[in-house]
């Protein structure tokens, strides 16, 4: 037989994105591959369908699940396959506006380098985060960033991507309480900062260096403190951040843990992969199975152990 995958995708999504979908599955028909469609038609059909293909007997189930979209739909997937423990290898079709997780397994956006990943069928065991119990892959944040997330305008960002953001943050220097936000580390004394962001992996809104030591294959997290609050220390870490030199900005510190309780104005929001994910008062911890994530077939420069073939 020859190797299956279901693609999870967004029908609606713009030409040059259902371009990039047509020419990956070209080439996987190219090679051999028989693909299974699966569009989406709302929020939150990506974790269903995830979740339905992680649930199917053995011989129906495709060798690999792949999302075609961006940050925030891997990340339903990944909640779907969570709470069906499932084992089948996710691989990813970058299609967003930031596609960090791709920066941070080191995959080519292009077609030629997904669709060879894809049929290289090696896959890596990552361990997650949950915030009050939704899964995320990349880091969760509270503070400036969450509120960013929170009150995006989506119409916006359909039309100019990641400058959408930037106009958000833009916005929150003058409308942003700068409140205190309380963590506590693996049961630990809480630490006041402006905000935090609990990392799983090294970068932040594309290629942003926010935590040089994380690995999306260990059970912890580098937990990534600004602890000066004002508009000027918020344009302070912006910069450094654009500069790659925030790891090493005044009022900036990274510890790590397995354990995150974070305190603040109740019901803040909380972000993850650049979703809302929930609100304060949050928990924050490493969800109790791994994910098979599909690596490209050649790493460089990694920190990752090597990826193994999934027959």
């Amino acid at each position: 037989m020859p190797p299956r995958i279901a693609i999870i995708f967004n029908p609606i999504a713009g030409r040059s994105r259902r371009q990039m979908l047509e020419d990956v599955c070209d080439r996987l028909g190219a090679r051999g591959w028989a693909i299974d469609l699966k569009p989406t038609g709302a929020r939150g059909d990506a974790e269903r369908m995830a979740r339905e293909v992680a649930e199917l007997p053995e011989d129906l189930r495709p060798d690999q699940l792949a999302v075609a979209g961006g940050d925030g739909t891997i990340g339903e997937a990944i909640n779907g396959l969570i709470t069906a423990n499932g084992t089948v290898p996710l691989s990813i079709v970058p299609m967003g506006t930031a596609n960090v997780l791709a920066a941070e397994i080191g995959l080519d956006v292009t077609p030629e380098a997904i669709a060879a990943a894809i049929d290289a069928r090696r896959s890596q065991a990552i361990h997650v985060g949950r915030a009050n119990g939704r899964a995320f892959t990349l880091m969760a944040g509270v503070g400036v960033d969450a509120h960013v997330v929170a009150e995006l305008d989506i119409a916006l960002k359909r039309r100019i991507g990641k400058g959408a953001y930037i106009w958000g943050a833009v916005k929150q220097l003058f409308r942003f309480g700068f409140p205190t936000y309380n963590v506590a580390i693996d049961g630990g004394r809480p630490i006041a900062a402006a905000s935090i962001v609990v990392a799983k992996g090294r970068f932040y809104g594309g290629r942003h260096l926010v935590a040089p030591k994380a690995d999306l294959t260990r059970p912890s997290f580098q937990i990534c403190l600004f602890e000066r609050k004002g508009a000027l220390h918020m344009l302070r870490y912006a910069l450094a951040l654009g500069l790659g030199r925030l790891p090493k900005a005044r009022g900036y510190s990274i510890l790590e843990g397995r354990q995150v309780a974070i305190t603040g104005p109740k019901n803040d929001p909380v972000q993850g992969d650049g979703d809302v994910l929930g609100y304060l008062p949050a928990n924050i911890d490493i969800a109790p199975a791994p994910v098979q994530l599909v690596m490209p077939f050649r790493q460089r420069n990694s920190t990752m152990p090597p990826a193994h073939r999934a027959e």
